[in-house]
Formats: C-alpha cells, structure tokens, sequence
C-alpha cells in the first residue's frame, strides 16, 4: 500500500500537467482570434457590406417569425375561454333580390346586364360550432333538426327548409330557424308541435339546474330563447348583447362566415314602428323612416287600432307585419354536421 505523501505528490503532478495543458489551449484560442481579426482587417469593404446586410436579413427573418408567433400565442388567448366544440355543422343561405327572386337572369333588365348591380341574390355559408360540454339539451335539440331524414310523403321539420326572419334593432339579434308550415298548437291541455298533418312533441330547450349560462359578450353567438319549444335561434350581431342573458342560453357560436352573410344580412331594410331602417341607421340608432307623415305618432295609433282588429277577427295577415321584419327573403337551402 502506497503511503499518502505519494499520493499526494501524484495528485500535485495531474493538477499541474492539467493547468499547463488549458493554459496552452486559451494561447491557442487567442492567437486563432487575433488572427481572424488580422484577416478580417484585409478584407474589402464590399465583403464587409454583404456579410452585415446577410447578418441583418438573418435578423429581421427571426424577428418576423417570433412575431407570428407571439401573434399566433394571442389569438391562442382569445379563445382560451370558449367552451369546447363537440360538433360542427354548416348551414348554406341565401339573401333573394328586393322582389323576392333567386332565378338567375339571362336577359338584360331594366337595361341592367345579368349579374350586375346591387339587387342581386347572395348566396354565402355559416359555419357553426356547438358547445356540446357546456349547453348539452340545447345542442341535442338544434342537431335533431339538422341531421333529418328526408321522406317525400312524410317529411320531418328541417332547418334546410328554414328561414331567417327578424333583425332586433334595439339588441341585434338575427332570428332563423323559422320552419314554414310548423306550428304550436295545444293539446289535452298541453303545447306540442304541428308538421304537415303530423303532431311532434314540444319540448323545452333548457339545461340542468344549476348549470351557468355563458354571457352574450361578442357577436356571432348562437342562443335560444328560454322556454320557447321551436326551434328558431338567434345570432348575436352587436359587440355586446348582454341584456339577453337572461332570458336566452348560449349553445354554439360562428365559426366561418364564407362570403360575409351576416354583413350582408345587417344591410338588408327591416321594418320598425318608424318605417324602414338600414345598418347605419341600426348602428347609430337613429332611425330614419320614408317619412315624418309614417313615423308620426297618429300613424303608431292607427296601425295600432288596425292590428288589434285584425287579432280580433283572426286575420293572419297580421303576422306578415311585424317589428322587425328584415325586408328581403333569407332561405336556408341546405345544412348538414361536418
């Protein structure tokens, strides 16, 4: 066995070869440096210049890409608190021409060439995600009018066959779903619905006790009226519609707008209490009808005695004039789940 003063002059012998071997290495590194910059010195000043201008498109490139991704990071942020997407469906619409037609035309009119100007029809996609988590009794009832079966002598209610109808000024809300042909009727003391000679039962779109409902914050919200059996739904158009909250549940929300239908939609005139109103009026709410005459207060009395005789003798041409009533025709052709 070694004694421990050789031991301690091995260890003395392996730290100083140790420090001479990385002394000679940083005279290396030094004189390798200074030589470079030696060299740098003869290099001319246009090799400089590309060699600088590639250093900064290498920066700008990185600065670029970090701001995507910080901007890709935000919009990740944003939609941090919506609730999650159990089902996607799409629903094809169409706004007709002031007439009320969609036919395409293949003759001048008016001296107007086929296609042109502004009173043609449009024919755009919504894209709708449902919070199947969040809102599970509202999803449930709004699929079971889009995946339909289609029977020729025996047709269901389908929103391929739906409407949109109403534009509310005062919170922005775009109503659809109006099915032509059904209705709700009573029987044996209760509501239920009326299809096509067929009897389907109503029933109530509402969630469990004690769910929270989501607020109406932003625009291109889906809701339903609370204790309303149909199945007509609502878009939320206005930055904010929170008096709605509680007396509508939130169950989806617009995913794609493909052709800007809800901007077109919100161009569309709609009837109000004053006459015709178009999106600027809407948005400003100042409301400009066709004249001081029809939005005088003699003419709100009138229409008013008028509408009370046609509920009292059952006229239903009452239900043809209506607040808010967009001025064009809005059809769903087709819907289906992506």
């Amino acid at each position: 066995m070694r004694s421990i003063p050789s031991i301690l002059r091995a260890l003395y012998l392996v730290t100083y070869i140790s420090g001479l071997v990385h002394a000679f290495q940083f005279t290396v590194d030094s004189k390798a440096r200074q030589s470079t910059v030696l060299s740098m010195r003869n290099i001319p000043s246009s090799h400089v210049s590309n060699r600088k201008l590639f250093i900064d498109q290498v920066v700008a490139v990185g600065t670029i890409a970090a701001t995507a991704a910080s901007a890709k990071s935000v919009a990740a942020d944003a939609t941090s608190d919506q609730p999650q997407i159990t089902h996607k469906v799409f629903f094809d619409v169409r706004v007709s021409r002031s007439d009320g037609t969609f036919y395409i035309r293949d003759s001048n009119v008016n001296g107007q060439a086929p296609g042109d100007g502004a009173d043609e029809p449009f024919y755009g996609q919504l894209v709708f995600g449902l919070f199947g988590t969040k809102a599970p009794n509202h999803v449930k009832q709004f699929l079971s009018y889009v995946d339909v079966p289609y029977e020729v002598d025996n047709p269901l209610p389908s929103y391929s066959r739906s409407r949109f109808t109403t534009l509310d000024v005062s919170s922005g809300l775009l109503i659809g779903g109006a099915i032509p042909g059904l209705d709700v009727t009573t029987l044996a003391g209760g509501s239920v619905l009326e299809y096509g000679g067929r009897v389907l039962p109503a029933k109530l779109w509402l969630e469990e006790i004690g769910v929270e409902k989501l607020s109406h914050s932003k625009k291109g919200l889906l809701t339903h009226r609370d204790l309303d059996v149909t199945p007509t739904f609502g878009i939320t158009t206005a930055g904010s519609s929170t008096a709605l909250d509680s007396s509508h549940t939130v169950f989806g929300c617009v995913l794609e707008d493909k052709g800007g239908f809800l901007d077109r939609v919100l161009d569309v005139p709609v009837l109000t209490e004053s006459g015709k109103v178009s999106r600027t009026e809407i948005n400003t709410g100042d409301v400009e009808g066709v004249g001081e005459s029809i939005a005088s207060s003699l003419f709100t009395a009138q229409r008013k005695v008028f509408r009370d005789a046609a509920k009292t003798f059952g006229d239903s041409r009452l239900e043809k004039v209506y607040d808010g009533k967009l001025l064009r025709r809005i059809d769903v052709s087709k819907v289906g789940v992506i």
